[in-house]
């Protein structure tokens, strides 16, 4: 099942994944500084919680304020994540893998691109 990028969270496991399945292909895959820079970004860009105002309860079903937050990171969250798996593709190539198979195998994973 083709996941699409732009309607989706991942909440820190996007970049496992991607590394999972390079080193299923490639074993000695191991990933980039540039890689672990983006994955941290993405951690910032879609954090909403520093943006609640202090002393805020979030309900069982989050408030509309809240809802609103959640949804005004996702935007740049899900932009980080495409270049999360093209970065993830380019140092796949560079070490050696071979660019076709790792796209392909993520094109049937995941749908990034516009």
């Amino acid at each position: 099942m083709q996941k699409e990028i732009y309607k989706e969270n991942y909440f820190g496991t996007l970049m496992c994944i991607l590394v999972d399945e390079s080193r299923r292909i490639m074993p000695t895959f191991n990933p980039t500084k540039e890689l672990h820079k983006i994955q941290n970004d993405m951690c910032k860009a879609g954090s909403w919680i520093d943006n609640m105002p202090i002393g805020t309860i979030v309900e069982s079903v989050p408030q509309e304020s809240i809802q609103k937050l959640q949804a005004d990171v996702l935007p740049e969250y899900r932009r980080l994540a495409a270049n999360l798996i093209d970065r993830c593709i380019d140092d796949f190539e560079a070490q050696g893998g071979r660019r076709v198979e790792i796209t392909e195998k993520f094109e049937r994973m995941y749908k990034w691109k516009q």
